[in-house]
């Protein structure tokens, strides 16, 4: 989900070897730093040692973790705003630089606390770092088609494999063992790679911009995160109290108002969005609920590296032929696989279903391809958003407290349901936006805060 916009001037003979190992580089720290915030938005997703805890406290863990997100995408977009709009390049890469940096003292500084009732403040941080990396990381790289990639992949690519808890060996009987997602190896490797991009990139030249107004904030992107990420979390936590508190009546009624409330929460976020990147919103948001439809079922650790690849693929083939229909219809498959495998649940099946999601993400991101950079962040980000179908109860399910059937066939329809609510606004959108419009950080004399 980037910009086309090709870096100009590219060096040729020995210069031009030089730059192509130094976009590979920055690729390869798009992709580990992608992956890095990811992580720490997604997770902890366990929290079962709090069984001997106090209710306060496994509450407060819980409800940490779709906040955190929420957060984290706010914070992940405002970063990008203000980086894309004020700052020089090289700015965008220490700002994530820092983001790395703190992270890594925030997990060191938590194996040294005195109790564990700090975790829920720390991951909280975390939340916040990773929104602080991945705005500042999206706003350097994704103008870039090289790392522009390493950025998609990484924070997709993460987001497919789902349950990382079992990869990461989180144990049960160990509080502190939260903070070791993301691990700190991952983080250093990140880090390290920051580093060098970031001296890499200290004296690529800015284009000078003619003068403008001094009220020149583009507010609208961050609106759009704050109306997306809050709606829908607020939403969530409303649905799941409706099943605490009566868990075994369907709720179709109240399932049928989170849908479109989720649907008109992405609709509002997409029109706040300049031209057509409102796309990349409306594709993630039924991505996640066609995800969590399937599920998060144990994998074995290989695979993380095997998914890269069918997410790659995808996003390869969403630039070459980039189509909104055959993104939405592979994203209702999705939900139509998540109906089939909860009668059929074969290893094999779920391991094309898992290739098949990572394809779909990858291609999504590739179809969509915001102009704007905190467009593009935002849709990265909004991966990593819980949804309503976490409120709904199923069988051995770690995050609900309600006791009742499988509701796995009520999540895929209501997954369905978000995607052909999703899949109308795209189109609504697309018919009513221009297909090329200027770009929202296009210097233009007598700007308004209207026109912003």
């Amino acid at each position: 989900m980037w910009s086309q916009s090709l870096d100009p001037g590219a060096a040729t003979g020995k210069f031009g070897e030089v730059h192509k190992i130094g976009n590979a580089v920055d690729t390869a720290t798009a992709f580990f730093g992608a992956a890095v915030a990811g992580v720490a938005l997604f997770l902890p997703i366990n929290f079962s040692w709090t069984a001997d805890s106090s209710p306060y406290r496994m509450a407060s863990l819980n409800n940490s973790v779709p906040r955190g997100a929420a957060i984290g995408v706010i914070v992940a977009v405002s970063v990008a705003v203000l980086v894309t709009t004020f700052s020089k390049p090289v700015a965008a890469w220490a700002v994530a630089l820092c983001g790395a940096i703190v992270m890594d003292i925030n997990h060191f500084a938590g194996r040294h606390v005195s109790s564990a009732d700090t975790l829920t403040t720390q991951n909280y941080l975390d939340a916040v770092l990773a929104g602080v990396l991945l705005g500042a990381l999206g706003a350097a790289v994704l103008r870039r088609p090289g790392p522009a990639a390493g950025f998609a992949i990484g924070g997709a690519g993460f987001f497919v494999y789902g349950d990382l808890a079992e990869l990461l060996e989180i144990s049960d009987d160990d509080p502190y063992s939260v903070l070791e997602t993301p691990p700190r190896w991952l983080i250093g490797v990140a880090v390290v790679l920051l580093i060098i991009s970031t001296l890499r990139n200290r004296s690529r030249p800015k284009e000078p911009h003619p003068p403008r107004m001094a009220v020149e904030l583009p507010v609208t992107p961050i609106l759009a995160s704050m109306v997306l990420a809050l709606v829908i979390l607020a939403i969530t936590e409303w649905l799941a109290r409706q099943y605490q508190h009566a868990p075994n009546v369907s709720h179709a009624v109240e399932i049928g108002m989170a849908v479109a409330a989720t649907v008109i929460a992405a609709t509002a976020a997409a029109m706040l969005l300049p031209g057509r990147d409102g796309s990349g919103v409306y594709l993630a948001v039924s991505l996640v609920a066609a995800a969590d439809a399937i599920g998060g079922d144990p994998r074995p650790g290989w695979s993380v590296a095997a998914l890269i690849v069918p997410t790659a693929v995808g996003l390869l083939i969403g630039i070459r032929l980039p189509s909104m229909f055959l993104a939405s219809l592979l994203i209702a498959g999705l939900t139509v696989f998540a109906m089939v495998k909860s009668a059929h649940d074969h290893r094999y099946l779920i391991a094309a279903g898992t290739a098949t999601l990572a394809l779909t993400a990858g291609y999504c991101c590739g179809a969509a391809r915001p102009r704007y950079a905190p467009s593009g962040v935002l849709a990265i980000s909004a991966l990593y958003l819980p949804s309503i179908i976490t409120a709904l109860p199923h069988k051995g399910d770690d995050w609900s407290t309600n006791e009742g059937v499988d509701n796995t066939g009520m999540a895929s329809r209501t997954a369905l349901a978000i995607t052909i609510g999703s899949a109308i606004g795209l189109a609504v959108l697309r018919r009513f936006r221009p297909r090329n419009r200027p770009k929202p950080d296009r210097p233009v004399e007598g700007e308004t805060l209207a026109d912003i």
